[in-house]
């Protein structure tokens, strides 16, 4: 079997679930789709379908580090609410990018485990029992890892407080 043949019977079968996966943690279908595409790319680059290595893994692996680059490069292009006040004053918009800044320098800090959390909790609003089922980590390493990540957060971000 030839590796073209091998890694379609791959993406024939994978598609599906890695769809479902970046689907249930990006809102826009157009964006889920270019995502899974971008994951299959980069497969195809990296992938040996005749190595014989845990396929589903890899694609996991690769599947949940492109959500995450998604998340990176689109923080700041949410849509904004309506109601929110337009006449902030020149103060109030310098500590609102001081306080993103730092809160992107404090999200930096942490392990990609961490992130990875942080960001499924707050950003998709996943519980840590749908994280750990989504991830496949069991359920007391998410809460310590979400928690250690909280506290990391905190200490970095205490001066802003005082």
């Amino acid at each position: 079997m030839t590796d073209a043949v091998r890694f379609e019977q791959i993406y024939r079968e994978y598609r599906p679930k890695v769809l479902d996966y970046i689907r249930s943690h990006v809102n826009s279908p157009e964006d889920a789709e270019d995502l899974c595409s971008e994951v299959f790319r980069k497969a195809l680059e990296h992938l040996d379908p005749s190595a014989g290595t845990a396929v589903s893994s890899y694609l996991y692996t690769i599947t949940r580090r492109t959500v995450v680059d998604y998340y990176r490069t689109h923080r700041l292009t949410a849509p904004l609410d309506e109601e929110l006040p337009s006449e902030d004053s020149p103060e109030e918009n310098l500590l609102s990018k001081e306080t993103l800044g730092r809160l992107a320098d404090a999200l930096r800090g942490l392990s990609e485990r961490e992130r990875t959390i942080i960001v499924l909790r707050y950003s998709a609003g996943d519980s840590l029992r749908e994280i750990s089922r989504k991830t496949e980590l069991p359920y007391g390493v998410v809460k310590r890892a979400h928690q250690s990540a909280l506290e990391k957060l905190r200490r970095e971000l205490a001066p802003l407080d005082g």
